[in-house]
């Protein structure tokens, strides 16, 4: 024990933590994995001292990565139907530059989502290759179509009259 004084001993580890970022890395992983109750425990009782600050620091977060916060969540929703597949932040950001950053759809400019040609709930894969940018709008009215159903449905609308969007750019990839 390098020293006795608790300060000068906390002290200490934080100067070798910072020397050693790598080990000390790999040893709290393995604390973790070995010792997953105490962690979820302490982690509780964090929660439990700080529920204010956890809770800003999160929004916080949400609000500067939008983009991240709507791959995660939707990687989330993929692994729990158990779809194969995986896309990365960088694919779908290089999707969205291929798109314009545009809905794939209407063509209109904002917030994006992935929504997936042929759906997960239809047996689609979660592979970028599935992926399409839409916008809100949009992949809440596609909703459990294929793409190509949904692209038919549009030109209906649009023979018809009815169309509530301007298919004038839509984009066809």
């Amino acid at each position: 024990m390098p020293h006795l004084d608790i300060e000068r001993r906390r002290a200490y580890g934080r100067a070798w933590i910072t020397r050693n970022k790598e080990k000390a890395r790999d040893a709290m992983r393995r604390w973790r994995s070995r010792h997953r109750e105490d962690d979820r425990s302490d982690k509780r009782d964090y929660y439990a001292r700080n529920r204010d600050r956890v809770k800003a620091a999160v929004l916080a977060y949400r609000r500067r990565n939008p983009e991240i916060v709507r791959v995660v969540r939707t990687l989330r929703r993929a692994r729990e139907l158990a779809a194969q597949g995986y896309y990365s932040l960088a694919e779908w950001l290089a999707l969205l530059e291929r798109y314009g950053h545009r809905c794939c759809y209407c063509g209109a400019v904002g917030k994006l989502e992935p929504d997936h040609r042929v759906p997960l709930s239809r047996g689609g894969s979660n592979w970028i290759s599935n992926i399409i940018p839409a916008c809100r709008r949009c992949n809440t009215r596609k909703r459990t179509a294929p793409e190509t159903e949904y692209r038919a449905r549009l030109a209906a609308e649009e023979r018809r009259g009815g169309a509530d969007c301007d298919f004038s750019r839509v984009l066809i990839m």
